[in-house]
């Protein structure tokens, strides 16, 4: 399990997420906007690369709770991730859907000192 906890930036496939300022930034360094909820996900997500993530365990780790058998909140955060990412659910390059399990982050994420 590759720990990238403490990293000030976490760098992946085009993209740069500095944890200080808490910005996303794209290959050309402009900075893409991200929601409360979306920060979180995305911050789960690269702090546990390549490990399938069910709903459970993510409302869990962004928001402190179980979720719901009807919540399909992490469905919604995904797909506006996705989005943001500019992420093809059809042939993802960063969040990929596991039938009947949950999600997985593809790409290697790479610790950073800074978002530099």
């Amino acid at each position: 399990l590759q720990v990238v906890a403490q990293a000030r930036a976490l760098a992946f496939g085009d993209w740069l997420l500095d944890t200080t300022a808490r910005h996303l930034l794209d290959a050309h360094g402009t900075m893409v906007s991200l929601t409360g909820g979306e920060y979180r996900l995305l911050r789960v997500l690269l702090d546990h690369p390549q490990r399938v993530l069910n709903r459970d365990q993510l409302l869990n780790l962004t928001q402190g709770r179980d979720a719901d058998p009807f919540d399909r909140s992490i469905d919604l955060l995904i797909s506006r991730l996705r989005q943001r990412l500019r992420d093809d659910s059809r042939e993802p390059r960063y969040i990929k859907t596991v039938r009947n399990e949950g999600y997985v982050f593809c790409a290697d994420v790479v610790p950073r000192d800074s978002a530099s």
